[in-house]
């Protein structure tokens, strides 16, 4: 029985390193698909790779970045946030119309901050108190902001609150070279939530929580109480976003967060997160940000129509969701395969 328990070891250990390393380990994985999107742009359309749309690409990929770091740490809890969209646009209306009345920019930014971080309670709530389903409480959520800021704004973009500090946290003007404050701030961003899910028992609480809700229960955590903070990171995380987008655009149409809950949870599930729960990291909803902007970039230098973009991130999204599927099962048996070895018995 020893001499087999010396010898599986090494015979699985070409399994174990290929699954472990590239099938099982998701972050891997998005990074391998972004340097092969690299790869074959370089052979079939060198534009890509060119210094200027490489900055452009990072640039248009931050604020998608910021709320898919957000989105992330509420599908590792369990959950989906589809008013992730709409409620940065609630809170870069906030700002730009607190700045229209006269408020400090630090003021204007506290209340859209904080705008955020109620709409983050108010799912918590409707999911946690009134029983109701992620989908349909964040779907009602999005219909909730999105006819706040139409009936505020009565369909006319606001316009006239940019200051020179606007500029700055837009990303129009560069802080030092070509180095912006969005990039900074979504440094910043993965740096705490990656913290946070890493290092903290709140990040354990997450995981816990969305791997199995009776589980976590049974061992103490409060797991309505941990559902609404995993709404409230995203709300803040969508309040950043839409501080940003402010900014950046000059102006705040009543429209301007359609279609970003689908980029969110796209680019969080290109990275590896799972829409069961329990399986998520900041790092790959940085790549999958990446991959999912570089993938909208190479069809727009091909000459795609704008219309297909949508098409082609709900096909990205399904081939992520199935490639989750897959990296499940093959993480499940590489652990069985190594329990196995661990007790002397033959893989």
């Amino acid at each position: 029985m020893s001499t087999t328990a010396a010898t599986a070891p090494k015979k699985n250990s070409l399994v174990d390193r290929v699954g472990a390393r590239l099938l099982v380990d998701p972050t891997l994985g998005v990074l391998a698909l972004l340097i092969l999107i690299c790869l074959v742009s370089a052979f079939t359309l060198p534009v890509f790779l060119e210094p200027s749309n490489l900055y452009n690409l990072l640039n248009t990929s931050l604020v998608v970045m910021i709320l898919a770091m957000g989105m992330t740490v509420v599908l590792i809890s369990g959950g989906i946030d589809l008013s992730i969209g709409t409620t940065m646009a609630l809170c870069a209306g906030v700002a730009a119309t607190s700045m229209k009345f006269g408020l400090p920019l630090f003021a204007a930014l506290i209340a859209a901050l904080a705008t955020g971080a109620l709409v983050g309670i108010g799912n918590g709530l409707l999911i946690t108190r009134l029983g109701l389903p992620d989908f349909i409480a964040t779907l009602a959520m999005l219909g909730f902001a999105s006819g706040i800021l139409y009936i505020w704004t009565k369909g006319v973009p606001i316009i006239g609150y940019m200051v020179p500090e606007f500029y700055v946290i837009g990303g129009l003007t560069p802080l030092l070279a070509s180095l912006t404050l969005p990039m900074i701030i979504a440094l910043l961003v993965a740096l705490v939530l990656g913290g946070v899910l890493g290092s903290t028992r709140l990040g354990t609480y997450f995981f816990a929580v969305g791997s199995s809700k009776t589980g976590a229960m049974q061992s103490g955590i409060r797991v309505d109480r941990i559902r609404t903070q995993a709404y409230i990171v995203s709300g803040l995380s969508a309040a950043v976003a839409g501080i940003i987008m402010a900014g950046r655009n000059t102006n705040v149409p009543a429209d301007l967060g359609n279609g970003y809950e689908i980029q969110a949870i796209a680019a969080a599930v290109i990275g590896g997160a799972a829409l069961s729960g329990g399986r998520g990291r900041i790092l790959g909803a940085i790549l999958g940000a990446i991959t999912l902007a570089a993938t909208v970039n190479l069809i727009n230098l091909v000459g795609v129509p704008s219309s297909y973009q949508k098409i082609v991130i709900g096909a990205i999204l399904i081939l992520a969701v199935l490639a989750n599927r897959i990296s499940a099962i093959v993480s499940g048996i590489v652990r069985q395969r190594r329990a196995l070895v661990l007790e002397g018995i033959p893989a």
